[in-house]
């Protein structure tokens, strides 16, 4: 049914554990699984604003942030690696939402798979924003996790 599943991650606990929800179905279905890590241009904005005259960079930032979601990329790989599920990292700047939509079209994927709040979370009953925007606008079968 879904032989290609996108797996929207961030490295919250709520992306983490969708992603190790992603990798099962992904192991019970055979499929293969892109995990996507998107650096939110907004996050640097905002951060850049606060660490002007600090002695940071835009560059050290975003190598701070590459290098981060390099991790996180990689111990979703892992968990592929350890169920026998093949895993392709991907990592893309840009507005989160946007980008899990442009790499579900790219990628050709069957499912987007991602947990119900991200980076920093809500604390209410309501889905996090970029996963509300996800299910709106998406033409992909969307699956979030909680």
């Amino acid at each position: 049914m879904y032989r290609k599943i996108l797996i929207a991650t961030d490295g919250s606990d709520p992306s983490m554990k969708a992603s190790r929800y992603g990798v099962k179905l992904a192991k019970s279905l055979a499929s293969r699984v892109t995990v996507l890590y998107v650096i939110n241009e907004t996050a640097i904005s905002k951060a850049m604003a606060s660490l002007v005259g600090r002695g940071f960079s835009e560059e050290d930032l975003r190598r701070t942030l590459k290098n981060s979601a390099e991790g996180i990329v990689a111990e979703v790989s892992k968990m592929g690696d350890a169920a026998g599920v093949c895993v392709e990292p991907l990592i893309r700047e840009g507005d989160p939402a946007l980008r899990i939509l442009d790499e579900a079209g790219i990628e050709e994927v069957d499912l987007i798979l991602m947990g119900s709040h991200g980076e920093g979370g809500i604390s209410s009953r309501l889905i996090g924003s970029v996963a509300q925007k996800v299910l709106n606008w998406s033409e992909t079968p969307v699956m979030v996790v909680r």
